[in-house]
C-alpha cells in the first residue's frame, strides 16, 4: 500500500466528523510527520465525504463502521491500539491517548521514526512511502507509567514515550493520564489532619513514640476510630472538589515515627509488620469512599518501616499499596542483591526487598512500586544503574505490579543520561519484555552517531568499577567510596576526549560535553576544598552549568546554593555534597 510517491500524497488522513481534540491531534501529528518523512502534504479529511482508496482512518467513525473495525477499536482496553491494514484502508485503532499511541507507535515500528528526546527525533527521508500488509495489536504491560525526569515532563515527548504520569502537565489534546488529587499524591497523613489544628485538644490522634505524642515529624495513630471518621470526611470533601481525580494517597509521612502506642502496637504485633494498621487503616477509608466514587482509587505507601507486608489483612480491590525500594542497592538487581545499607541503621534489611514484593504481589490487587533511579545527593556523579533498570522492571511486572514511579532527576538541564533513562525506561515500562540493550544503542547512536562507542565504553568502565570494587550503590550516595578515584577520572576523560574528537558537528559535540560534566563533577568532589586545583576546576564548571542550562546539582537547594557549597562557603546541611 503506497502513502506517498514522488513526494506527493497518496493517501488522506480520515477522522470522524464529529471527533474530539484528541483525535485531532493525532491526525495533525501524523500529517507533520508524514511531510518530514516524505516532503508530501497529507490532507485531512472527515468521515462526512466517502472513502477513497488508500485512506488512513483514525479512530472509530463512519467508515470504520462500515468496515467493520469500529467494535475491535471498541474492545481495546485503556491506552491499547492496533494499526491495520484493509482492502482500501489503513486504519489505525484506538481511543484517547490509545490512538496517539497507535499513531506514534506506526511511525516507529513501520516507517523507522525515533524520538529520542524533546530535542532530538530521528526521521527517515524517503520520496516514497510503502506499507505491507499489516496487522498489529498492543497494550501496556503496566496502567501507570511514570519516569520522572527531566525529559519525561515534556508532554509531548512524555506522550510519545507513552508515558501516563501524574506530573507531566498534559494539555486535553495529549488524552490525559494517570491523575492523583491535586495536593494528595503521597505523604499525606498530617495534610489530612494537621496537628497545629488538631494537636492541643487531641494529641492522642497522633503517634506515641516512647510514650509519647509526637506532634513534629509525626505519623496518626491508626486504631483511634475519631482519626478513621476525620480522615474518611476530609478525603470525601477533596474528592468532591476535584471530581476528576482518579487516584487519592492516604499514606505515612515522610519520618520514621509509626504509632506504638498499645493498639497500634498489638495490631502490628499481630500483622508481623507496622503496615498492618496502615493497611487496615486504609481498607476502611477505601470502604467508606467506594460508596460515593466508585471508581476512586486510594492509595497508600509500603515505605522504610511499613516495607514488609502484613501477615493477615489483605489490601481491598480499590487499595493501591505503593511500594518504596530507598533502602535498596542499584548496581545489582533487586531480585538478588543481599545488602545490609550503613545509611539506613533504623530499617532492618535482613528481610531482602524481592521477598517483600513477592509478599505484597500475593496480598494486594494493585501494587505499585516507587523505584530511585538516580543519585540525590549529587545528581551529575556517575551513577552506573543502566545494567539494571530493565531486569529491575521485569521483576515487577513478573510480580503483578501495574504502575512504577522511577524517581530520577526532574530539574531542568538534567542529570548524568537522563535522556537515556527516560527512553529506555519508558520502553521498558510499556513492555518489560523488549530488548534493552538494543533500546540503549538505538539512543546512543541515535543522539551521539560517532562519539557513541566512547560514551557507551564510559558507562561500562564506571560499572565494571563498581563491581569489581564490591560496592553496591544507593541513591544517596557520596565520593568515599572505594571505586570513586582520581584513577577511574583518568579513564573516563580519555573516553571523553575520543568522544568529543569524533563528534561529527557541533550540535552532538554539544551533547558529548554536557555529559562529560558528570566526570568532571567527580573529580571536583576528590578535589581538596579550597585548594587552587579545586577552585579552578569549579571556575570552569560554573560556566558549563550556565552553558547547559542547570538549575539543580542535588535534589534540594538552588544552583547559586549549590555552588556556594561546592566552594566551600556554606553548609549543604542534610545528606548534600561533601
Amino acid at each position: 500500500m503506497k502513502l506517498a510517491q514522488n513526494h506527493l500524497a497518496a493517501s488522506r488522513i480520515v477522522i470522524s466528523e464529529k471527533c474530539d481534540e484528541t483525535v485531532r491531534y493525532a491526525a495533525d501529528e501524523l500529517a507533520r510527520h508524514l511531510f518530514a518523512m516524505s516532503g508530501a502534504s497529507f490532507p485531512i479529511a472527515t468521515d462526512a465525504l466517502e472513502l477513497q482508496e488508500n485512506d488512513i482512518l483514525l479512530g472509530i467513525n463512519r467508515h470504520t463502521d462500515a468496515l467493520g473495525f469500529s467494535k475491535r477499536i471498541d474492545a481495546l482496553p485503556k491506552e491499547g491500539f492496533f494499526y491495520c491494514t484493509a482492502p482500501r484502508a489503513l486504519i489505525i485503532g484506538g481511543k484517547g491517548r490509545g490512538l496517539l499511541y497507535g499513531v506514534y507507535s506506526f511511525l516507529e515500528d513501520v516507517l523507522g521514526c525515533r524520538f529520542f528526546s524533546p530535542e532530538v527525533t530521528h526521521i527517515p527521508h524517503r520520496c516514497c512511502i510503502e506499507i505491507p500488509v499489516l496487522d498489529h495489536t498492543e497494550t501496556p504491560a503496566m496502567e501507570y507509567r511514570e519516569p520522572y525526569l527531566t525529559e519525561c515532563r515534556n508532554p509531548e515527548y512524555a506522550v510519545r514515550r507513552k508515558v501516563n504520569g501524574q506530573s507531566v502537565p498534559f494539555f486535553p489534546k495529549h488524552g490525559g493520564g494517570v491523575k492523583y488529587a491535586e495536593g494528595f499524591f503521597v505523604h499525606t497523613f498530617t495534610k489530612l489532619l494537621p496537628p497545629e489544628l488538631y494537636f492541643d485538644t487531641h494529641p492522642e490522634y497522633y503517634a506515641e513514640v516512647h510514650g509519647e505524642r509526637l506532634r513534629e515529624k509525626t505519623q496518626l495513630c491508626l486504631t483511634n476510630p475519631a482519626v478513621l471518621e476525620l480522615v474518611t470526611a476530609r478525603v470525601l470533601e477533596e474528592l468532591r472538589k476535584q471530581p476528576d481525580a482518579g487516584i487519592f494517597s492516604v499514606s505515612q509521612d515522610d519520618n520514621y515515627n509509626g504509632c506504638t502506642c498499645a493498639h497500634c502496637r498489638a495490631v502490628n504485633e499481630a500483622e508481623g509488620s507496622m503496615a498492618g494498621t496502615v493497611i487496615r487503616f486504609v481498607n476502611a477509608v477505601a470502604e467508606a469512599v467506594e460508596q460515593e466514587f466508585p471508581d476512586v482509587i486510594i492509595d497508600t505507601l509500603a515505605y522504610q518501616y511499613t516495607r514488609k507486608p502484613p501477615k493477615l489483612v489483605r489490601s481491598r480491590h480499590n487499595v493501591c499499596v505503593r511500594l518504596c525500594t530507598i533502602e535498596c542497592c542499584f548496581v545489582h538487581p533487586l531480585r538478588s542483591c543481599r545488602h545490609d545499607d550503613p545509611d539506613a541503621p533504623n530499617i532492618d534489611l535482613s528481610q531482602p526487598f524481592a521477598d517483600d514484593l513477592i509478599g505484597w504481589g500475593k496480598i494486594c490487587n494493585r501494587l505499585y512500586v516507587w523505584d530511585y533511579i538516580t543519585n540525590f545527593s549529587h545528581y551529575w556523579m556517575p551513577h552506573p544503574n543502566f545494567h539494571v533498570l530493565a531486569d529491575n522492571v521485569r521483576f515487577f511486572a513478573e510480580n503483578g505490579v501495574k504502575g512504577v514511579f522511577e524517581q530520577g532527576c526532574p530539574a531542568e538541564g538534567g542529570g548524568e543520561l537522563t535522556g537515556l533513562r527516560a527512553y529506555v525506561l519508558s520502553k521498558c515500562l510499556w513492555n518489560p519484555d523488549i530488548d534493552a540493550d538494543i533500546a540503549e544503542d538505538e539512543y546512543l547512536y541515535g543522539v551521539y552517531q560517532g562519539a557513541a562507542p566512547y560514551i557507551k565504553a564510559y558507562m561500562e568502565e564506571v560499572y565494571r568499577t563498581v563491581v569489581d570494587s564490591g560496592s553496591h550503590l544507593y541513591c544517596f550516595n557520596h565520593p568515599d567510596k572505594p571505586w570513586q578515584t582520581m584513577e577511574l577520572v583518568e579513564r573516563c576523560e580519555a573516553l571523553f576526549d575520543q568522544a568529543e574528537s569524533t563528534a561529527p558537528d557541533e550540535t552532538v559535540l554539544y551533547r558529548v560535553r554536557k555529559e562529560r560534566m558528570a566526570v568532571r563533577y567527580l573529580r571536583i568532589l576528590l578535589t581538596p576544598k579550597g585548594s587552587v586545583q579545586r577552585n579552578a576546576l569549579l571556575a570552569s564548571f560554573e560556566q558549563d552549568v550556565k552553558t547547559f542550562g542547570l538549575t539543580q546539582i542535588w535534589e534540594r537547594g538552588t544552583i547559586d546554593f549549590c555552588l556556594r557549597v561546592l566552594r566551600g562557603q556554606e553548609e549543604p546541611g542534610f545528606w548534600w555534597a561533601n
